[in-house]
């Protein structure tokens, strides 16, 4: 939470800022975005909401809309804007539209691939503020299902950095603007419309002066940001990643729909049933029964209060992992049924998605995706994440689930009758019981797939927690039990359906072999730029030697003003005494010449008849 004691330079080539409302880009990042495009960066904003306030008279809005509309063009070529897009929402609502959000954010995206996006930070007080970052998440969340993307590096390798304005952020880059200010001042000059409301640029200013605190003095003015890349938003929930930015994200709860019976199977590990009982307390969706099965291990202590029905089920001795989780299913009263094993996690949003998929018509079993953790344990903090990634996102195809398993369980909701009309999970199978039903469920069924992260599922390196040890397809009895699961259903594994998979397969590996293709090709490039930086340090040596003589010069110049300038101010006090003696000299002659003259009158006068 440390702010950074150092600035960072931000280089893109192009970038896509968006801003809530008509004013943000220049309150938010204008001096970033002016530092990118003096460096010939092509910077395009868009703006989400229409502009047109909080009036009740349509007119009345429209004039301001068109006001604001006005400004942000002037605005735009003060800070030197390549151009514009609007996707004119309702001003002040942009919560109730996040999804034409993410539509139109990931048009924009798709259609620009900038290499670097600029988005409200989701600590943001301002609700219009908190549905933009929502809607990036969105958008960016289903970007690696877009075609093209996996051999587009601009589009895996994004860049996002999440500015504040009217709420400090938790920064760890700090960009130097203060020989930006008069050009925030200039552009935050054409919002007249802004001025009459707030004096908004006062407060930005304050914030720039503000984030030097850390800073070397010679630093007057600050911008701070929030750098997070594609993964971020890919393989954690909006919920979760506001948490992890250190903001609280608004949880509302849902009382109504399907009731969900989450069984949760435990053996002797009381600190990560707690960690997974934990995150289902934090969900949103409150028609929960959540279901405790200790498979014969010592009896875990569950909390002593909690937000939705929790019963604990112990059995006498250890029947496994479908023994388990047949047992919760017996006592299962609720409408769906989900699984969550002791070592995984739930986000916030996770049961009301679910809950929310299996409204559509005619659907009986629904899935999300589950990021995977990988965790090291460090010494000093305990177990840490150093990796989360998204192995498995496929749309349901029941060919491919006879070959292979691509559906984590943790993901699933299922209709607790169509379990009855399957049976329950094989006890003979001490692993694999999750994929031999999903077999026998898609029998029955076709899963409903959303494509967006709604849970964890965890590996612990170095640890006992997982059957098959730290590298499951390793272990002997991985490639036997999978053998085993396909001959029991290899009677409707066709060959027709099997080319189809394999060719499928195929063209996924040659897409992704591509796509490394296209990554070393870039590593290469820039290997063989490695050898311009001698020149470039060499030149950067023969510049600062330049700026050393420039300077010295400078120290020379101003040696000689100053002897100049004493010399004028000499000369000018030289000149007053002169003008002033002048002056007295003047006034002499004249009172001479007046007292001349006057004698003069009087002997005429004298010598007159």
């Amino acid at each position: 939470m440390t702010p950074p004691g150092t600035t960072t330079t931000i280089e893109a080539r192009s970038a896509l800022v968006i801003a809530p409302h008509f004013d943000d880009e220049v309150l938010g990042c204008g001096g970033l975005v002016a530092q990118l495009t003096a460096a010939g960066a092509s910077v395009r904003v868009v703006f989400c909401s229409d502009g047109g306030g909080d009036s009740d008279d349509a007119g009345q809005r429209r004039a301001e809309s068109a006001r604001r509309r006005e400004e942000s063009r002037a605005a735009a070529d003060v800070l030197g804007l390549a151009g514009v897009d609007e996707l004119d929402l309702p001003d002040g609502a942009l919560a109730r539209h996040v999804d034409a959000l993410a539509d139109g954010l990931r048009r924009l995206v798709l259609r620009d691939r900038p290499r670097l996006v600029l988005v409200p930070s989701p600590l943001e007080i301002s609700a219009d503020h908190q549905a933009v970052f929502a809607g990036l998440h969105q958008a960016l969340a289903a970007l690696p299902h877009a075609e093209g993307f996996a051999a587009d590096p601009a589009l895996r390798t994004l860049r996002v950095l999440a500015y504040e304005v009217n709420h400090p952020l938790h920064p760890d880059v700090l960009v130097d603007v203060s020989a930006q200010v008069p050009l925030i001042e200039r552009a935050m000059a054409c919002y007249a419309s802004q001025r009459e409301r707030h004096d908004y640029l006062r407060v930005k200013l304050g914030l720039l002066h503000f984030r030097t605190l850390t800073l070397p003095s010679s630093v007057e003015a600050a911008e701070a940001y929030r750098q997070l890349t594609l993964d971020d938003f890919v393989t954690r929930g909006p919920a979760r990643l506001c948490a992890e930015l250190g903001g609280t994200p608004e949880l509302v709860p849902v009382e109504e729909g399907p009731t969900i019976s989450l069984i949760v199977r435990t053996k002797d590990r009381p600190d990560l049933l707690a960690q997974a009982l934990a995150s289902v307390a934090r969900s949103t969706y409150r028609r929960l029964e959540v279901l405790v099965v200790n498979d014969g291990g010592r009896v875990p202590a569950l909390p002593a209060a909690y937000p939705v029905p929790l019963t604990l089920t112990t059995l006498p001795s250890t029947r496994g992992r479908a023994g388990a989780a047949n047992a919760g299913i017996a006592r299962a009263r609720g409408d769906y049924v989900a699984f969550l094993d002791d070592d995984d996690l739930v986000d916030p949003e996770h049961f009301a998605i679910l809950a929310g998929l299996v409204r559509g018509a005619g659907v009986r079993v629904a899935y999300t995706d589950a990021a995977v953790g990988i965790y090291a344990l460090d010494p000093e903090a305990g177990w840490r994440c150093v990796e989360r990634r998204v192995p498995y996102s496929r749309d349901f195809d029941p060919d491919h689930l006879r070959v292979d398993n691509y559906i984590p369980f943790n993901t699933l909701l299922i209709e607790r009758g169509l379990l009855a009309a399957v049976g329950e999970l094989d006890p003979d199978l001490p692993i694999f019981e999750d994929w031999d039903l999903l077999i026998r469920l898609s029998e029955h069924t076709a899963f409903h797939h959303l494509a967006r992260v709604t849970c964890e599922y965890r590996h612990f390196r170095g640890s006992a927690h997982h059957a098959l040890g730290e590298r499951p397809p390793d272990h002997e009895a991985f490639l036997a039990m999978k053998a085993r699961v396909i001959d029991k259903h290899r009677a409707r594994i066709t060959a027709d359906a099997l080319a189809r998979v394999v060719d499928h397969l195929r063209a996924e590996t040659i897409g992704q072999q591509d796509a490394v293709r296209a990554l070393q090709g870039q590593i290469e490039r820039l290997h063989a730029r490695q050898g311009e930086v001698p020149q470039l340090h060499s030149r950067i040596g023969q510049l600062q030697t330049d700026i050393d003589q420039l300077q010295r010069r400078i120290g020379q110049l101003d040696a000689e003003r100053g002897q100049l300038q004493w010399r004028a101010d000499w000369l000018q006090q030289e000149t007053d005494a002169l003008l002033r003696e002048l002056q007295a000299m003047r006034a002499t002659r004249a009172w001479r010449l007046a007292e001349w003259w006057r004698g003069l009158r009087r002997r005429v006068r004298g010598a007159g008849p």
